[in-house]
This record gives structure tokens, C-alpha cells and sequence, in this order.
């Protein structure tokens, strides 16, 4: 396995790509350094993995290593299991794995490392209770305080597989298999949206014509 590519020209809106990559770079500034990265292995968390180290290329001081913490509260699929532990063996991130809630896992990541400022993530507005969020966020009342950076948040789910395709990042082969939104082995299955036939064969994910059946194959 190999990162991604960098020529963000060749990105169908490279501006947007642009942009992003200025957010992941003003909260890498403000934070010092001290950054983290929520990583899951989907797609989306993989764009900004993608966007982290196209950021740090741009850093004139040597590339840190970020800290990435997964938060799992639930059974991961394999195929999930073994695309992380490749991913995190190309980019320049030191994984912590949790298995919590997503607020008890940031409580656990705080403690083990108090002096992260901001966590970059994933979400995107289309994404359950995201529709207010912003490129920075600070966590909720009653939650652990943490700046949340959100570079991908006015993203389309067409724009995230240009963004895979064209730079040939890699991702998790689920989403060739007919998953377009992972959670756990519980409540995820294949997108109906991209059966072929009548059998067990799906499209894959970058198939989907309607972003708003993404979630289409979540219970």
C-alpha cells in the first residue's frame, strides 16, 4: 500500500481541495503541532488522513508524527481491521485504539494526552446531527472540550470519491463490495441502492449516482 497522489490539480474542484487543505493547515498552526486525528478507516476520515499529509508536505519543519485514535463501539468488520492497520503503516500517525462511545473515547484520549488542542475529523453536514457544524467546532457542553476541525464538512459524497479516485487514495475494499457508509458489523450492510440483479452482487460505492441514499445501507 501506497499514499495517495498530490496533485490536487487534477481534483475535479481543486479548489475545494485547496481549502480544505488550509483548514487542516491553520489547525495544525493554531494547535502547535498538538493535533490529533479521528480515524476509523471510512471514507471519509481517510480524505482527511489524505488532507493531513498533504498539509504537512507543505510544512517547512520536519513531518510530526499525529497522534490517531480510533474510537470503536461496536464489532468492526475485518476488512475495516485490516485496512487501518495497513493505512497507519503509510501515513505518519501513532494509532490509539478505544473501545468506547465516541464522548467516553475522547475522555480517554484527553487524559492520555492533554496536551492535544484540536482533533481533525470526517464529518460532513449530510452526517446525523452535523447539519450546524462548521470547519471549527468546539465539543459540547457536558463533553470533553476539544477544538473538533472539520475540513470536509461542506462536502458532497461525490466529491469524496473524486477526491479517493483521482489521487488514488487508498481505501477500505468494503466499499467496492456495495457498502457506501461503514459503521458496525450490527447495523451496516451493502447499499440496496447498488444491487445488481436480484442476487448478492453490489456496485461499488463510488457507483452511487444519489448521495442521498449514502447512509441507504445503515439499520
Amino acid at each position: 500500500m501506497q499514499p495517495g497522489t498530490s496533485d490536487v490539480s487534477a481534483c475535479g474542484e481543486p479548489a475545494l481541495v485547496s481549502a480544505a487543505v488550509a483548514v487542516v493547515t491553520k489547525a495544525l498552526e493554531d494547535a502547535g503541532g498538538a493535533i490529533a486525528i479521528a480515524f476509523n478507516g471510512g471514507k471519509d476520515c481517510t480524505v482527511v488522513l489524505h488532507l493531513l499529509h498533504l498539509a504537512l508536505q507543505q510544512q517547512a519543519s520536519p513531518i510530526p508524527t499525529v497522534v490517531g485514535v480510533c474510537i470503536e463501539s461496536g464489532e468492526t468488520f475485518p476488512e475495516v481491521e485490516e485496512f487501518i492497520d495497513e493505512i497507519v503503516g503509510v501515513y505518519p500517525i501513532t494509532l490509539i485504539r478505544i473501545k468506547a462511545s465516541i464522548k467516553e473515547g475522547l475522555e480517554v484520549l484527553m487524559k492520555e494526552h492533554p496536551d492535544i488542542k484540536a482533533i481533525l475529523m470526517g464529518t460532513r453536514r449530510t452526517d446525523p446531527y452535523s447539519s450546524h457544524l462548521t470547519e471549527f467546532a468546539v465539543t459540547d457542553p457536558g463533553w470533553p472540550q476539544i477544538l473538533r476541525v472539520n475540513p470536509i464538512i461542506s462536502w458532497s459524497y461525490s466529491q469524496v470519491w473524486d477526491f479517493l479516485r483521482t489521487l488514488q487514495v487508498p481505501y477500505c475494499p468494503l466499499y467496492n463490495q456495495g457498502y457506501t457508509s461503514i459503521g458496525n458489523m450490527v447495523n451496516t450492510k451493502p447499499n440496496p441502492a447498488l444491487s445488481v440483479g436480484e442476487g448478492d452482487k453490489f456496485r461499488p460505492a463510488y457507483e452511487l449516482d444519489d448521495g442521498e441514499k449514502e447512509r441507504s445501507g445503515r439499520m
